[in-house]
């Protein structure tokens, strides 16, 4: 018997063991097999014993290798590569690491690399609260906090990726400059926000000091307060804080004992008691004395430095260390009275961060922040670049204890300081990258075809299924999802132009062990697709195998990065079955209208779903559109049975969710084209363009039902509007170009199809639409030019094809592989036999319609071939008005 027969409990109390067991040995701690194992009550003891002694083993190993090379053999060297990091130069070396300017190939970017550089046991030791501090930070996101990218392990040194930042470090910017007031209260606002942020995801900062400060300069983005404070023209001095989480490092640390305590104590216990942690002349009295450092040890640091800047002098200041513990426990500093006068309320605010009981400082870094921002002498600012700013939850905090090191170079911010993540308005998904496998069959760099009858990997579904997610936001446009990577910042660029939107959500995810657990590494880039910078980024750790339902968390989390939030639908109220979810996310993923053979297989993924779980609207819903959807494209037999099928699968979806986009988008189809109900399906649409403003369907919809309907102008309006939503869309694209030709506009119409044929040289539909065009326009020669592999005869430039050759091998040839667009096969062959001199009349329109395909209103309220049977009797039970 495995691990993999055990259920569930039982996989979880040995699994609790085993980690309990591996952190007690990465410790140092004298753990052996035998103890562990008495911890146990359960059946599966033999298992329990190979799983710790695996452990045991791999530990040792791992140690023997450790020891066999020095800390200069593991370091990195110029010209090597950390993943896909290049390493540049050495910037800088300290006692327990160093700093690399390092490239990121992925993303085309300059990153600062610091690497742990510590050997014995106190390297076990650091490197564990190096990976609880990256886990602690990690929910850290502001502007004003310096981006972390990464982190990871490297010969078994822990290290973390980081942005690189331009400028200079607060200590020596206030040696060169004397700040205005409203400078002072700019940089003060800057650095209490982020600390707002810090102390809202638990993380207190505790070596808070100049240094730790980079200021970017004016220039760079961040407004300047004018002579009132006011914000108007001039930009400020911009800045980032770095190094947060201190106690979880030995940095800059003082020791000394409180008396009477325990030399015993555990490793978390002298973290909190007995050791004083920070810098002397900006730690807090209560750091000083070496007891635990909260939130308002931070406001006390801020104090240090607003009063730095205000007074041009340090607050706590000594020849030795012992010298400014002394001061910061036993004085209060005095501002000089003229330089008071300059803002008394700033001056009061600083005393008062100053105060040696916590109890009578400021409440919080938020209240910091309200009170630089009231304007000297008047009321609080009504429009500051540094008020309440939408605080990004899920954003990689840029920061990691005391190796959260930043290297300073006066050229390496570029351009992504200047972009704003709260302006996006529209996304693009990428297919994830599998770090384990080869992606040559993903399109790069450019629109990708549809998914069609092909394996999904495992790239796909996360991104398909952030697609499904993120397009509950309805005041951002995310283009339907199509499998494509890019490799490059030229490719970045590229999409972002092709598909029209401000951002590309791409990522990659690998496969690790930690302990006796798979887990996937799963990194999530959003990238600037008018600079290919990266704006966003997070790492997400997910269990191997958890399942798709419980991975669509990251899409709350990632629009809650750029300030938006998902509507609620009726599965979130009661979660759907994990099979079904995954099946829907399949389905959804193949459902382009683009692909036959992708409508069909999202078929059986929807019934799947729906026979996973029978409460779950969704996967019926997908059934009712995908139906239609495929009713329109197949033959009469097919056609009927689906039609059938979305009236079913949509009744049965509305009654379980009411308000399901899909369903009610299925509802209208079926409705104008099926059952020749336009009022009401117009109703509809007009209702989902409300709700759903980026839903592209929707309006293409809207757009064929406004022509049928005679309204040209607001017809054209809605299918240009379907474009720019999806402009990854064949139908979209040729329905527009369709509509200008039925409404007379032949040069518009001529011109758009050659270039859709252009990019689309394998599609039918594409060429398609120009031989319907040619064939109008009696250009016999430029129509059979189309059908590619056909031999019409003397096709030639200068040659001559009349009419009666070029029918008599075109109907030799199948409709469905030569189609004239997306119309099916009844209507698709009644075009070629009008075109024939087989008119159509009242009979023959009767035919047509009683197995009513879904496009024939459509064709018979615009099609050319159609135009004298919108006047017979038959017609009149059909279209909405007498005649067109």
């Amino acid at each position: 018997m495995g691990l993999e027969n055990l259920s569930a409990n039982e996989l979880r109390e040995i699994d609790t063991i085993c980690l309990r067991f591996e952190t007690s040995l990465r410790e140092g701690k004298s753990v052996s097999v035998e103890k562990a194992i008495s911890d146990y009550q359960g059946e599966h003891v033999s298992l329990l014993e190979e799983e710790l002694q695996a452990i045991q083993e791999e530990i040792r190993h791992s140690d023997l290798d450790d020891d066999l090379l020095s800390i200069e053999d593991r370091l990195p060297r110029p010209g090597t590569m950390i993943g896909p990091y290049s390493i540049d130069h050495l910037i800088e070396r300290g006692g327990m690491g160093v700093v690399y300017s390092a490239f990121d190939r992925r993303l085309h970017r300059q990153v600062a690399i610091k690497m742990m550089a510590i050997q014995g046991e106190r390297h076990h030791r650091l490197r564990e609260r190096f990976e609880r501090e990256a886990r602690a930070v990690a929910s850290i996101s502001h502007p004003n906090v310096v981006e972390l990218f990464d982190v990871g392990v490297e010969k078994g040194l822990p290290y973390a990726v980081m942005e690189f930042l331009e400028g200079q470090t607060l200590d020596q910017f206030l040696l060169e400059k004397k700040l205005s007031v409203c400078d002072i209260r700019s940089i003060g606002i800057q650095i209490a926000d982020a600390l707002e942020v810090a102390h809202q995801n638990g993380v207190v900062h505790r070596d808070l000091k100049p240094n730790n400060v980079m200021v970017s300069g004016h220039g760079s983005g961040s407004k300047r307060l004018n002579e009132d404070c006011s914000e108007e023209g001039m930009v400020g001095p911009r800045v980032k804080i770095f190094d947060f989480g201190l106690s979880r490092s030995e940095a800059n640390m003082f020791v000394g004992s409180q008396p009477g305590s325990n030399q015993d104590e555990t490793e978390d216990e002298r973290t909190r008691e007995g050791i004083v942690m920070g810098t002397p002349g900006y730690m807090s009295p209560e750091q000083a004395r070496g007891e635990q450092a909260g939130p308002s040890s931070d406001l006390f640091a801020l104090g240090c430095l607003l009063y730095e800047a205000f007074y041009h002098k340090r607050a706590f200041d000594g020849a030795t260390k012992a010298a400014r513990f002394a001061s910061t426990l036993e004085h209060s500093p005095l501002g000089d009275p003229v330089l008071r006068g300059r803002d008394p309320e700033l001056a009061k605010l600083i005393d008062d961060c100053l105060q040696k009981d916590p109890r009578l400082r400021p409440s919080s870094a938020a209240s910091i922040s309200e009170r630089l921002h009231e304007t000297p002498g008047r009321e609080v600012l009504s429009s500051s670049a540094f008020g309440r700013r939408r605080l990004f939850e899920l954003l990689v905090g840029g920061t990691l204890g005391g190796f959260a090191a930043v290297a300073l170079r006066n050229s390496a911010l570029g351009d992504a300081s200047k972009e704003s993540i709260a302006n996006i308005d529209s996304i693009a998904v990428l297919s994830f990258v599998d770090l384990g496998r080869q992606t040559d069959d993903l399109a790069s760099g450019s629109v990708g075809r549809p998914v069609g009858g092909r394996e999904i990997f495992r790239g796909d579904q996360l991104a398909a299924l952030l697609v499904n997610e993120l397009s509950r936001m309805n005041d951002v446009k995310v283009t339907p999802f199509r499998p494509l990577v890019a490799n490059t910042r030229k490719e970045y660029l590229q999409i972002g132009d092709d598909l029209n939107v401000d951002a590309l959500l791409t990522g990659t995810f690998q496969s690790t062990r930690r302990g006796t657990k798979a887990i996937d590494e799963i990194d999530i880039q959003l990238v600037s697709s008018k600079s290919g910078n990266q704006l966003w980024g997070r790492r997400f750790l997910s269990e191997t195998g958890e399942s798709l339902l419980e991975q669509s968390r990251f899409a709350s989390e990632i629009a809650s990065a750029i300030g938006r939030s998902l509507t609620s639908t009726a599965e979130e109220r009661k979660p759907p079955n994990v099979s079904a979810f995954s099946c829907l996310v399949d389905g959804s993923a193949r459902s382009d209208p683009d692909s036959p053979e992708g409508l069909r297989k999202s078929l059986d993924c929807f019934w799947s779903a729906h026979s996973k779980d029978e409460l779950f609207a969704a996967p019926l819903a997908g059934l009712g559109l995908t139906s239609i959807t495929l009713a329109a494209q197949c033959g009469v037999d097919e056609s009927i049975e689906l039609i059938q099928q979305a009236r079913e699968t949509t009744v049965d979806a509305l009654a379980l969710d009411p308000a399901s986009v899909d369903a009610r988008l299925a509802q209208a189809m079926i409705q104008w084209q099926t059952l020749y109900e336009y009022d009401k399906a117009k109703q509809i649409l007009l209702s989902l363009m409300d709700e759903t403003p980026n839903h592209w369907r929707v309006r293409h919809q809207l757009g064929m039902l406004e022509l049928v309907l005679g309204d040209v102008d607001e017809g054209l309006k809605r299918l240009r509007e379907a474009t720019q939503l999806n402009p990854t869309s064949l139908i979209a694209k040729l329905g527009l170009a369709r509509a200008y030709w039925f409404t007379g506009n032949l040069k518009r119409a001529s011109t758009d199809a050659k270039r859709i044929r252009d990019q689309h040289t394998e599609s039918a539909y594409a060429r398609g639409v120009l031989i319907d065009f040619y064939e109008q326009q009696g250009d016999w020669q430029l129509a059979a030019a189309e059908h590619v592999d056909i031999d019409f005869g003397d096709v030639k430039v200068g040659g001559k094809l009349d009419e009666d050759s070029y029918f008599e091998q075109r109907s030799k040839l199948d409709i469905d592989k030569y189609p004239y667009g997306p119309f099916g096969t009844l209507l698709n062959v009644a075009i070629l036999r009008a075109r024939r001199g087989s008119l159509i009349d009242d009979a023959k329109l009767g035919e047509l319609a009683d197995p009513t395909p879904p496009m024939l209103p459509f064709l018979l309220a615009t099609h050319p071939m159609f135009q004298n049977a919108r006047r017979l009797e038959r017609a009149q039970e059909i279209l909405p008005r007498p005649t067109r």
